[in-house]
């Protein structure tokens, strides 16, 4: 089911796309093989004063350089939402599933920053999580969850081509999920592992080899020193640990609105905070210990 049949299934009580809590986003996760991380998304909801704003950040972080943060806002005129929703423009930047097949792009022409990003499918296909609260409607999907990237995000004289893996995100409803968001992926050689979750809001995956795992029991813990841990015991003799490494940032995903729309924003629940760090990864699995790479996300 896609996501513009949910938003269909749940309009028939008035559109939710009408409500001040509606929002929804496109994520894009590439862990690129020189050791960066691009984090790549875009915001369309109604806690502005107009509705139906659009607001893109991408953003390149690396190991070796100063990163290179970008961000475009547009007003509902700029934004164009594919009729399927896995697309979005805003202004002459976009992101989402614009050429043939599932692939993926994301584009930026801009004077202070250029992007263009080719993203091929791959990896499992997570069944949608949506649920329906008292406070509305709340869907996740991730239509890539081990896709292979290749392009360049250049600003200036930083920046470059690159290649790497990635992960394509999909987040949207007028529901308000409880508390801060944890989110941690990895992407390895024959690895493929995800768990987003918010409240009782949970997407996860998966897939060793060519093994789904059961996640029946699948726990997520962070300790003191922002280490995730992912436990699938006792379904599936699997534990996984996601240390931060140094590269990526936090950032204020409310920078584009004023002073009033943020207490707004603020009452209707909505996080304004945002961290997105790359992650060294140890695997125990079925006896044996295994190294990979991966990404973690918070909001709060």
């Amino acid at each position: 089911m896609s996501f513009a049949w949910i938003i269909l299934l749940f309009a028939c009580a008035g559109p939710p796309t009408d409500a001040i809590t509606w929002r929804e986003q496109w994520e894009l996760l590439i862990l690129a093989e020189d050791g960066g991380l691009v984090d790549a998304r875009v915001g369309v909801g109604n806690t502005g004063i107009l509705r139906h704003q659009g607001h893109l950040r991408a953003n390149r972080w690396s190991a070796m350089d100063s990163p290179i943060l970008f961000g475009l806002d547009g007003g509902p005129g700029d934004v164009d939402i594919s009729d399927s929703h896995d697309a979005i423009r805003v202004g002459s930047a976009l992101l989402g599933r614009y050429e043939s097949g599932d692939n993926w792009t994301l584009r930026v022409s801009d004077e202070d920053a250029n992007a263009i990003v080719h993203v091929n499918p791959g990896g499992p296909t997570p069944p949608m999580a949506t649920a329906m609260d008292g406070s509305g409607q709340w869907t996740m999907t991730s239509p890539i969850t081990h896709g292979s990237a290749h392009g360049w995000f250049t600003a200036g004289r930083r920046g470059g081509m690159f290649e790497g893996r990635a992960i394509a995100l999909h987040r949207g409803g007028d529901g308000r999920p409880d508390g801060p968001r944890r989110a941690a992926f990895v992407l390895g050689n024959a690895i493929s592992i995800g768990f987003d979750e918010q409240g009782e809001h949970r997407l996860a995956w998966a897939r060793i080899g060519d093994m789904d795992v059961p996640m029946d029991d699948l726990q997520q813990t962070i300790d003191t020193v922002g280490v995730h841990t992912l436990d699938f015991r006792p379904a599936a003799d699997l534990l996984v640990r996601l240390r931060p490494n140094g590269v990526g940032g936090s950032l204020d995903v409310h920078d584009h609105l004023y002073p009033p729309e943020r207490i707004l924003a603020h009452a209707a629940g909505l996080l304004s905070h945002r961290t997105v760090l790359r992650a060294d990864v140890e695997l125990f699995y079925q006896g044996e210990q295994r190294i990979s790479t991966g990404v973690i996300i918070r909001s709060e």
